[in-house]
Formats: C-alpha cells, structure tokens, sequence
C-alpha cells in the first residue's frame, strides 16, 4: 500500500510542512554505505521528506545523543557540525565490521491548529490516534506536541558481516533488524521488531522507501501483536525503514508526545535501472 504526502500538501498544508521541521523525518545518511577499514567518511543528519535530501540542518545543541557502535566498542561522536543544509560528523571504522550509528534529539514543543493536527495525525500513519481524538470528541481542540527523534543507520566496513545491527542500540524508539542486511538481496525481505522504551511495539504503521519517490512511501504494514514486520527490498542501493509513535500523555504543559524513528542502509546488488 501506497501512503503521500502530496495529497494533503494539494489540500492546503504548505504551511504546516514549512513552518517547522516537526513534520518532517529524520535520517542518517553516510557518504557511502560500505567503506574500507581505515577510510574516512562523512556522515550527514538530513531532515526532509524526500530520502535521502535535506531541507535543513538540524543545530549540534538539539542531539542528545550521537553514538557509534560495532561488535565489541561504543563511542560517542562529538565533532559535529551544520553545513549546508546537513548537520554532518566524520568517521573512522579502524576495524572490519558492521557499524551501527544512532542519535537521539532532544524533545521540541510545536503547537497545531485541531484541523492541522487532525490532518497531520493520518498523514504520517497515526490513524488510531485521529481515532481516539474522534471517540473523545476533541476533533476540534488544538494540539500541543512534544517531538523527539531516533535515527539509526547500518554501514558496513570491508567484508566482515556480524551481528551488531540485530542488537538494541538503546534509543526510546528503535528499529532492528533480525539479520544484517548486508546480507541480503533485492528481493528479499528483511524482518524487523520495533522497540518502545526496550519493549516490543504492536500495531505500529511502519513505511519504507528509497531515493527517486519524492515525498511518497513506497509501501506500508503495521508491525504484529509481537511488534515484528517484514520489509520487503524491492529497490537495490540506498533504503530508509521509519514510523513515528505517539502517545496521549495529558500533561499540563502538553497532550501529546510523539517518537520518530528511522534505518537507514544500503541494499546490496547496486542501483536499477529505470
């Protein structure tokens, strides 16, 4: 199934895509996927709606966290920088392996119309949440949301494939690969569980897609009552997993609180031609 963005962008929400980064995602995207033990590579943090470009550089002073991680080491990643529309850091796997790298941004406020909350709660797969405001009868009250975002990405340093991305990186929301994908083709399917604050997320509309699809999402699936889903890789080269949370928290300063969360990696076999 198909999900855009262009529909509701048609219908009158230029304002609430630009006004701020709260809509948009939030990727971690290297210079390249698979590098060579002691090659030097830059990693940008791009937040957009069309993978993997970005819109603009989210500050040093919002992460909270910025770690790399391989089999037996973590370490935090402090040289980071904005350039350009990016925020970006460089690199160094000394060790052949498969790396992990995530980050986590501090919570942000943003407060929405009710009519532009409503629209933006089925636009980024949060139905059930459109649900519960209709059930309570607060269709028409406005929102105030705080938003934090949990991006990872896979790189894979020479040849060595192992286990590193299969395990938790520890982040509030988090999506893990049941195998490396490094090993893996297009055409296969690489299963997923989606952690919560390190407990299992059922029923979680997660998405996928990959350069050249614009604003959409190539495809869609809720995870299952075990928080597992099965992302089909139907595109080979660069490939972004991502779903956003939220949770009707009624605290004084705010009702909402919503978790963004994205994989990036590559799948092997090279770009399709089209």
């Amino acid at each position: 199934m198909k999900t855009t963005r262009s529909v509701l962008l048609a219908g009158g929400l230029i304002v609430l895509f630009l006004s701020g980064l709260y809509s948009h995602d939030f990727w971690l995207v290297p210079q390249k996927f698979r590098v060579s033990p002691g090659e030097t590579f830059i990693l940008s943090a791009n937040t957009g709606m069309d993978f993997p470009k970005s819109l603009s550089a989210v500050t040093p002073d919002r992460f909270d966290q910025f770690i790399l991680i391989n089999d037996s080491d973590r370490k935090n990643l402090k040289d980071h920088k904005a350039k350009g529309n990016s925020l970006i850091t460089q690199i160094t796997c000394e060790e052949a392996g498969t790396y992990v790298v995530g980050a986590s941004l501090k919570p942000n406020e943003i407060r929405l119309t009710a009519q532009e909350f409503n629209e933006y709660l089925q636009l980024d797969g949060l139905p059930d949440i459109y649900q519960l405001r209709k059930r309570e009868g607060i269709l028409d009250k406005d929102a105030v949301e705080f938003y934090s975002k949990y991006p990872k990405t896979i790189i894979q340093v020479g040849d060595r494939l192992d286990e590193t991305p299969t395990r938790p990186a520890g982040l509030i929301l988090e999506i893990v690969p049941q195998s490396n994908p490094y090993g893996l083709k297009r055409g296969d399917t690489l299963d997923v569980i989606v952690l919560f604050k390190g407990k299992r997320l059922p029923g979680a509309e997660i998405s996928w897609s990959f350069p050249g699809q614009g604003d959409k999402f190539a495809g869609s699936i809720k995870t299952d009552t075990d928080g597992k889903a099965p992302i089909p890789l139907i595109q080979a080269g660069p490939y972004v997993i991502r779903l956003t949370h939220m949770e009707w928290v009624k605290l004084p300063t705010h009702e909402w609180e919503s978790y963004w969360t994205s994989l990036t990696f590559e799948v092997p076999g090279g770009a399709v031609s089209r």
